[in-house]
Formats: structure tokens, sequence, C-alpha cells
């Protein structure tokens, strides 16, 4: 009978006391919500990116060399302990005209071991020689479709001492297109923000058959390796990485006896090309009578062509193989960091709701311990132990931790990765699908938390009252003693304060904790959409600022080698140029340097591909790109020969600083070490600057300019104008306007957006449930008071500033508080991010600051609104009884 009557007067509880039920069941459903929402999210993302790389059969190594690969390395490779499969690929730069403009792309025939296959949209994969498979956003922009044709030509961008002509790879004519794929070395959605930021040039991916092959002997230029067991694997765990470390470590075991036999095979090659010539020689010199002296000069010049030939073949490039991960995808790189940032936000936002659970929770239970003061002194009366006592609270606290956390798996596990991963990923990669993972030890593991801890404050708060005897309980608690504030001695002040202002002060000193909660939950409300808005602000101005202070040109208009002096003098002659710098532009990629000079190859390098800008000798930058660095101090172009400026978004990627070793790595895989001079700011994009004598000392190549940086005349609609008249002119291979970006950068970042919605929606939840449980326990312990000045003849707006006003002005202190918290949580939540090629720099606008003191402030008049019907319906006669 005993244990029945607790359990009814526990579950009466609930019922009894449902709006504080409510509030500690919100708090838990939102923290909960996001503990397992964020998580799951990040295992999704790499889920779907996992999924896809086993659907394409994408490759767990692949291998680079300078001098290409032939069957010989390939059966070498195949023998390698760990390998499954292996498969050689030829690849070609080409251009292809697209509205009328020369564009660039990769041409990459299909291997017959199924390795790192295209991901099929539409249509089927390449048969014959002249069919195609391209990308959708190739017959976007082209205007194509399938069963159209396309032709391509050798791109000729790279100048001839640092790259192998492509011509002739591949058969010419027109190519049908038989099929969409996705390419997935990228699956970047090249209309979405993370392709805007990067700023590089569109190269089209596209397929073909070997067919298509002018030469099926020519060596590969590139080969892809599957790893035994892999597959299985989810490709960001340890256990893939650890196996496909593993293969690696074996690859490089054969790496150099490879390398040599692949130097040895085309220097014999060379030089039996050249002797066939000279052999062709000596038949005929030897034809000619002994004696002659033409005869004798003869033998002497074909003995000195012998030496140069020798010489010649000793003096071309060895064979060097680069061998990369799936770490080297710049797509897999993004994934990863963006769930890493993802997860960690995930599990500092809970740690904020949790606290203010806790909070409230303790405000709920305290208050109905207050209000059952008598009722725990009768169980204590009558037999009850302590435990029996507490099983009431104990359970009010659990049932709203259960409740709300069952609430908030649903809408965590469920909705949220829905809503997250296919309407805000799906606007940055191309990924066909998202599986939806439910990790039930999340899951559970969540809700547990909240109850330990939320059921152990509720016990804590009990401790204190089942401690009292039973008389004392049964007996009103007396009120607190009224005591002298700091206030009342400062006469000047308190003098002025009228009745009710007077009254307010005092009632702020007497609750402390009350307020100090009402404070705290403001100024967390206010400090969230400080940082929400800061984010957006910071965001949507980052290419603003990019090109206000670090990159001021206009238009960036990007030629082939060969190209570039016939548009430099078109430029030239134009009265809508204002002023052009030359340059030449490219691509590398940034290793940390190892001991012993160069990058390492296992698969926890960390590797960054950036734009690498080479500068002119004697060019003056200024008005194009304002080299700075971080704290704003200018950096100049000359410094020693081997020193690059590095961009602080790489640096900060790869832990470089002033003074660091970096490796860089050209397109035709040309390797040098570096000294980092400086690092400088950048906001969209990685960089490398280097003078042109740096780098024709580093790469031991000539310097070719490919491209203008230009100052237009006119406004940004001219300027977008002049650069889509550029655009129409076949010398460009792409042409970029400042102005159009900005345009295009501000519509295409919804993520933000709704980033922003996100938090001001979890602010706003905060705000209101911490202020109104507290509202409302306000007026339950003051029910007494407020009957009294009712009687006293109190209006009722009189009534409600009573109230309202220490409401006001407790919300005031925390709003004025909240705002330079926000900006130092804005810089916590920046330094978590970690997004591909954005440096964020906390950037919080005066309207941010304005706005959430607005929003916190219209939630704390809201609140008061929805207490003020509690005020007016007090029951004067009711509180003002005798509680004996």
């Amino acid at each position: 009978m005993k244990k029945t009557a607790l359990w009814k007067d526990a579950w009466r509880a609930i019922a009894g006391n449902g709006k504080r039920f409510a509030a500690m069941l919100v708090i838990v459903a939102v923290g909960v919500m996001m503990l397992g929402g964020l998580n799951t999210i990040a295992k999704d993302i790499r889920a779907g990116l996992d999924e896809f790389f086993d659907s394409t059969s994408m490759h767990d190594v692949a291998i680079i060399s300078t001098l290409g690969f032939d069957d010989d390395d390939i059966a070498a490779l195949q023998q390698v302990n760990g390998v499954a499969k292996v498969s050689g690929e030829h690849t070609a730069s080409v251009t292809t005209t697209i509205d009328g403009k020369q564009s660039s792309a990769t041409v990459t025939t299909l291997n017959n071991q199924g390795v790192e296959q295209p991901y099929l949209k539409d249509g089927r994969l390449p048969k014959s020689a002249h069919e195609i498979a391209v990308t959708e956003q190739y017959l976007n922009d082209s205007d194509k479709a399938l069963g159209d044709t396309l032709t391509f030509t050798p791109d000729d961008s790279l100048t001839s001492t640092a790259a192998t002509s492509t011509s002739g790879t591949f058969a010419d004519g027109e190519y049908t297109i038989v099929g969409t794929v996705i390419n997935p070395n990228d699956i970047v959605n090249p209309s979405g923000p993370l392709a805007l930021v990067s700023g590089a040039k569109t190269v089209y991916p596209m397929f073909v058959a070997e067919k298509a092959l002018n030469n099926a002997e020519s060596p590969y230029t590139s080969v892809v390796v599957a790893v035994s067991g892999a597959k299985a694997l989810n490709t960001y765990e340890n256990d893939y990485l650890n196996t496909v470390d593993d293969a690696v470590s074996n690859i490089e075991s054969i790496q150099a006896e490879r390398e040599q036999a692949r130097t040895d095979a085309v220097h014999q090659a060379a030089l039996d090309k050249a002797m066939a010539s000279i052999d062709a020689q000596k038949a005929k010199i030897e034809a000619l009578p002994d004696g002659l002296p033409a005869k004798t000069a003869a033998e002497q010049k074909i003995a000195e062509a012998e030496t140069q030939a020798k010489n010649a073949v000793d003096a071309m490039p060895k064979a060097k193989w680069i061998i990369s991960d799936r770490s080297a995808v710049t797509s897999y790189e993004d994934v990863k960091t963006q769930t890493e940032m993802i997860a960690r936000l995930g599990t500092m936002f809970p740690v904020l709701f949790l606290i203010i659970a806790l909070l409230v929770s303790l405000t709920a239970i305290t208050r109905m311990i207050e209000e059952d003061r008598g009722l725990i002194g009768t169980y204590k009366a009558l037999g009850y132990t302590r435990h029996e006592i507490m099983l009431k609270y104990v359970v009010y606290a659990a049932a709203a931790c259960l409740f709300g956390g069952l609430i908030g798996d649903v809408l965590g596990l469920i909705g949220l990765p829905f809503a997250f991963t296919r309407k805000i990923i799906t606007n940055m990669y191309v990924l066909p699908n998202y599986p939806l993972l439910v990790d039930w030890r999340l899951a559970l593991g969540g809700i547990l938390l909240f109850v330990i801890i939320i059921t152990g404050a509720a016990m804590a708060a009990c401790t204190g009252s089942l401690r009292l005897e039973p008389a004392e309980l049964m007996r009103p608690k007396a009120p607190k003693a009224g005591k002298t504030i700091v206030l009342q001695r400062i006469g000047f002040i308190w003098n002025h304060l009228s009745f009710l202002g007077k009254v307010t002060a005092r009632n702020l000193f007497r609750y402390k904790s009350r307020a100090l909660m009402v404070i705290i939950g403001v100024l967390g409300c206010t400090a969230l959409m400080t940082a929400g808005f800061g984010m957006g602000s910071s965001a949507l101005t980052l290419m603003p600022r990019q090109h206000s202070e670090i990159a001021p040109y206009d238009v960036m208009a990007v030629t082939s080698a060969a190209n570039h002096e016939k548009a430099q003098s078109d430029l030239d002659k134009d009265s809508d140029v204002e002023s052009t710098l030359p340059l030449q532009l490219g691509s590398v990629t940034l290793a940390p340097a190892q001991e012993g000079g160069s990058a390492g190859n296992t698969a926890d390098d960390a590797k960054l591909t950036a734009q690498l800008m080479v500068i002119p000798d004697g060019k003056s930058t200024d008005g194009y790109i304002n080299l700075q660095t971080t704290d704003g101090s200018p950096i100049e172009l000359k410094f020693a020969d081997d020193g690059v400026i590095v961009t602080a978004n790489a640096a900060r990627k790869l832990a470089l600083a002033a003074g660091s070793s970096v490796n860089l790595t050209d397109q035709m895989a040309n390797t040098a070490d570096a000294t980092v001079h400086e690092i400088a700011q950048y906001y969209t994009g990685n960089l490398v600057v280097m003078s042109q004598s740096t780098y024709e000392q580093m790469f031991d190549a000539d310097y070719a300019p490919n491209a203008d940086l230009i100052n237009v005349k006119g406004d940004d609609d001219a300027q977008i104008a002049f650069a889509d008249d550029l655009a129409e002119q076949s010398e460009y291979l792409s042409v970029t306007s400042s102005a159009k970006q900005e345009r295009d950068f501000s519509k295409s970042f919804r993520l933000f957006f709704i980033m922003i919605g996100f938090i001001v929606v979890m602010a706003a939840i905060l705000a209101v449930v911490v202020l109104y449980t507290l509202a409302s326990t306000n007026i339950s312990e003051r029910e007494r008071e407020l009957a009294t000045i009712k009687v006293l003849g109190f209006r009722k707006r009189e009534v409600h500033g009573y109230v309202n006003k220490e409401m006001l002005l407790l919300s005031a202190i925390g709003i004025v508080i909240g705002m330079p918290c926000g900006r130092a949580l804005l810089g916590f939540l920046v330094s978590q991010l970690d997004l591909p090629g954005m440096n964020i720099v906390p950037n919080v606008l005066w309207f941010c600051y304005a706005g959430a003191a607005a929003l916190a402030l219209a939630f704390t008049l809201l609140v008061s609104l929805a207490t003020n019907r509690a005020l007016d319906r007090i029951d004067m006669v009711g509180a003002l009884k005798s509680p004996e």
C-alpha cells in the first residue's frame, strides 16, 4: 500500500507541475537531439562517401611517375603483398570548345580491371574508339545532351621544358557522348560554395575506352591500386587506414628497383633511337674508301655525335614515383575535416544545454520541494524513509529525461540528419545518396547522460529538506530576513528611486540565485545569437574582404602559355583596361618537408593542393595582390631564393610557420623543398606565391606567363561585362570576374543562413524555457506578496510592472554581458570550423549585436506577456489565508 501511494503521488506530480515538466523535457530533448543528430550527420556523410567509393571501386593507392609506367611495372606491383588489383591509366590534358570558348578538360581511359570507374548517372560507359562519357556540369555548360558529339585537342598550356607533350595520345575526330558520370576524384558541386571559394578554373573530366588510344603500347601515365580487404572497411576508420599503410609500405619496398628499371628502359630506348640514326651514318661512312680525309672527318663527327647522344641520355630525368592514398583526393579530405567539425559541435552544444537543463531542473525540483514541505513532513511522520520520499522527485526528473530523450532521439537521429544531409550537404557535394545510420549506443548514451545528471540534481535538491524533522517541515518556512542592500548606502541614487524602483532593487538582492540564473539564461541566449549572426557576417563578408583587402584586381584571365603573348598584346591595346599584371599560374601540392629533405609518402602525411602564383621579377603586385601577414603587416616579395609565401589556411592545415620547410610538387611531379618566408592573410582558397627567380631556381624550369590580373575601368557591371567579352575569345581558358564571384558566392552560401537559423532557434528555446521557468517559479514563491499588493489597490499594469521590471532589468544585464561572450564564442566556433579553402576570420558587425540584443529582449517580453496571465489569476483570498 505504501509503495502504491508513493507511485500514485509521483505520477500526480507530473500532471500537477506540467509547465515545469515541459520545460525540463524541452531542454533535454534539444540537448539529446544535438548530441545524437550532429554526430549522426557526421557518420552519414562519411558513410555516403564510403558507399560511393565502394560503388566506383575507388583506388586505395595511386602512383604517378615522371617517366610513366610499362607492363613490367604493373606486373611487379601485382605481386606485392596486400595488393588485390593494379591497373594502368592513360590521362591527357586537353582543351575543348564550350559555347565558343576554350575550356580545359582531362581525358582518362577506362581500365579493364574495374578499378576507379566513374559513377554512371545516365546512359552507358564508352565501349568503342570514338565514344566518351562526360559530367553533368559539362552538359549544362555546353548545352549538349547524350548522343551529341564533341572534339578536343591536346593542351599546350604547359611549357615544353616542364612537360611531355600529350599530342597524339587519343585518336582525333569527333566523340559521341554516350553517358553522364560523376568523377570519383572530384565530388564537389560545381555550383556550390566550395567551388566558388576555391576560385580554380573549371576542368571537365571525360572518360573514353582504351580503344581510343592512338598507341596501345604507350606508357601509362598513372597506376591505381586496390588493396586486399580494404573495400569491406570504412574508408575513414583506423583499420582501413592501417591496411592501406601496410600495402603502401610493401609498394615502397619495390619502388627504388622499379624506378631504376624504368629509367634504364626509357634511357635505353632513347639511346637506341639516337644510335639507330648514327649507325646508319656509320654504314655510309664505312662504304667510303680508306684514307680519304673526308672519311676521317666524318668518323670524328660520328664519334662526337655518339658522345653527345650518350651525354644527352644521361642528362634525361630519372623515373620517380609519387605514391599517395585517398588523403591526396581533395574531396576525401574535405569530407573528413567537415565531419570532424560537425562532430566537435555535436559535443560542444549538448554540454551547454546539459548545463541549462541542470539549472532548470534544480529550480523546478527545489520549488516543488518547497511547496511540498508539509507533505514531506507528513510522509516522514508516517514512517516513510528518505529514499521512499525522494522517489517522487526522482521519478519526476527521470520521466522528463526519458520522454525528452526519446523525442530528442527521433529528431536527432532521423529528422536532423535527413534535413541536413539532404538539404545542405547536397548543395556542397554531388554524391548520389547518403545512408541514414542510427547508432543505438549514441541514442541510449545521450538519454542516460541526461538521466544521470538530472536525477542526481533532483536527489541533491531533496537532501536538505529530508534531513529536517517532521515538525519543522510541517510548519511554514520562515521568510528571509530583510537586509540593507548596497544600493541603500548610496544615498544620491537610492533617494531618487520610486517606491517600485526600491522594491525592485531589494528583490533583486533578496533572490540572488534566481537573479543569477536569469542573467545566465539570457547571457547564453544572447551569446548564441551573437555568435550565429557573427558567423553569418564573417562568412558572407569573406569574398568582399578578399577582394577589397587582399586581392583588389577586377579580373583574372588564364590562357595557355603559347597564347599568352597575343592575349597580352590585345589587353595592352584595350581602352577598357586600366592596368595588367602578367604572371604564371599553376597548381602545387604542399606537404611538410620530412627529414632528409623531401615529403614522406606515408598515409599520415598531410597534403594540400594550392594555386601557385609566380610573380615576374621587378614587378610590383600593388593594386593586384596585397600580401600581408595575419596582423596586417605588409610582406615584401624580395627575399631569399628558396623562400615562398604560404597563405594562412594552408599554413594552419599543415602546421607551418615562418621559417618552416615545405615540400612542393608541381603538376608534372617535379618536387622541391622551400622555406616559408611568411604566412599571408588570405580568406578564400589556398595560395603559394614566389618570385620568378625563385621558381626558375627551385624547379629548374623557364618562367612562362599564362595569366593576367586585370584592373578594368567602370563599375561592377562593367567589369562583369568585360570578363564575359574576354571569355568569348578563343585564347582564354578561364576568365574570372571578382564582382561576379562575390555575387555568386553570397547566393550559393545557404549553409550559413541555415546554420544561423538553427542557432537562433536553439537560442530562442533556451531563453524561453529558462525565463518562463524562472518567472513561473518567481510568481509561485511570491504569491502571498503579490496578493497583498493587489489587495492594497495596485492595478493590473502596476502588478505586471512590479514583477516584469525585475525580469527586464536582469535580462538587460544578461544581454550586455552576453554580447562580448558571444564574440568570444564565435572565436571558439571559428577555431573549430575547418572548411576547405576557407579562412574564416571573426567579423561581427554592429547589426549582429543589435539583432541579438533585440531578439533576446523580445523573448523576455514574450515570456513576460505569458506570465502576466498567471499574475491576473492569483486568488487573493486563498493566497492570504493562514497556512494553519
